[in-house]
């Protein structure tokens, strides 16, 4: 379910994004090789699908496209940073996930075949602001990460092995041919560079996500129909958040070879803007098919870098209410509760801190009360420096997340 406002805001991104493709400058037509994709300043956290899309294109409007770093009025509070003067924030999407016992006409239990009652799902969309790091007083330099030219070849070579997709070498063209499941490319030695071969094999590893065997997209081999030109904006989306992550670069050639389809976009987009948005989901899940190999790798590699000898050495002392206070989280006699009541409990109220790797974070509920929780009891890490509502179910329920209402803006986050 979209609100009225969420709506009003990804018109308005469609409206920014087709402006810009007509100058030629749409999110995706940059290299990345001047920083990482749009993530959270404080956590280090990327931002994902549309988020990403809308933060890469407000950061080249507002002149700094080369800094990733966005936070929240509150994350910039928490820091001693301020929000400059006459600043204006971004939104972004909030996915708020809820399930419901499922009722008829009658309000009687839908039942399924084993006689336990159905769940009706329901998505919510609401949206919160940003700001960008040049809109921070007191926030450090960027410092973009160092690149090696050599990993990077290693690790585009290593996502089209393990992907297992056929890709075959020669002629002077490169497409995907659906019915027989397979990418044609030119030799190597045809492109202008080693970086516009990866960037268009990964165009055409984005095409083969969509055979029906794996995400089963719609396609059209007419060109000139709607059908092709929306794939043609997922395959480019894909190769933005794969390019993004890895550090893969994009290459100003191979936007020019898809420079046709540019007047086909904006067409679907400003009809339909939501039709942007469902772009940007099927992209997101064809760049998780692309990447599931390097996720299962970046699993591997955090638990080996930990050994027990490791875990000994760095070994925290024991979560007690003393280091809580210790922390002088809010100033007073504080009352610290360590064991909330979490079956059904409800706790609003801005989280003070975040402690991942001991797994837990510290809520302020009411003017003097501090109530610590256990992030494994939770479905997400809540963002820090935000007034959130946690709201717990049943014992074996993960309790849920939902932004706050924040009066200093008198906007509903």
């Amino acid at each position: 379910m979209i609100s009225q406002k969420a709506q009003e805001y990804r018109e308005d991104l469609v409206k920014k994004l087709c402006e810009a493709m007509e100058r030629g400058t749409a999110p995706w037509q940059r290299t990345w090789t001047d920083g990482d994709a749009p993530r959270n300043a404080v956590s280090g956290r990327p931002y994902h699908g549309v988020n990403t899309l809308n933060l890469a294109l407000q950061s080249g409007i507002l002149g700094h496209p080369e800094d990733p770093r966005w936070l929240t009025y509150g994350q910039a509070q928490e820091k001693g940073w301020h929000v400059k003067a006459g600043e204006k924030g971004t939104h972004v999407e909030f996915y708020k996930y809820e399930e419901r016992p499922k009722v008829d006409e009658f309000g009687d239990p839908v039942l399924d075949d084993d006689g336990k009652q159905e769940v009706q799902k329901s998505v919510f969309v609401r949206n919160y602001v940003v700001f960008h790091a040049s809109q921070i007083e007191g926030i450090p330099p960027y410092e973009p990460p160092a690149r090696n030219p050599i990993e990077t070849s290693e690790k585009a070579e290593r996502i089209l092995r393990e992907s297992g997709a056929d890709i075959r070498h020669g002629g002077n063209e490169a497409f995907y041919n659906r019915s027989g499941d397979y990418i044609q490319v030119p030799e190597r030695g045809q492109f202008s560079s080693q970086a516009d071969y990866y960037a268009t094999s990964l165009h055409e590893l984005a095409h083969w996500t969509g055979h029906p065997s794996r995400l089963n997209r719609e396609a059209s081999s007419d060109m000139r129909s709607e059908s092709y030109a929306k794939e043609e904006l997922i395959a480019e989306i894909t190769s933005m958040f794969v390019s993004a992550e890895t550090g893969i670069p994009q290459t100003q050639e191979h936007f020019d070879n898809h420079a046709a389809y540019v007047s086909h976009w904006i067409k679907a987009v400003k009809e339909d803007p939501n039709a942007l948005f469902r772009a940007v989901n099927q992209a997101q899940k064809a760049s998780e098919e692309i990447l599931k190999y390097e996720r299962v790798r970046e699993r591997e590699q955090v638990e080996t870098q930990i050994t027990p000898e490791d875990q000994a050495i760095d070994q925290k002392p024991a979560l007690t209410e003393q280091t809580i206070r210790d922390m002088k989280l809010i100033e007073g006699d504080t009352k610290v509760y360590l064991k909330p009541r979490v079956d059904g409990q409800q706790y609003k109220g801005k989280i003070l801190h975040v402690d991942e790797s001991q797994g837990y974070c510290v809520q302020q509920v009411g003017r003097q009360s501090l109530v610590v929780h256990k992030l494994e009891r939770m479905c997400e890490v809540p963002p820090l420096g935000e007034a959130v509502k946690i709201s717990y179910g049943t014992v074996d329920e993960k309790a849920k997340i939902s932004i706050q209402e924040d009066r200093h803006h008198g906007l509903r986050r």
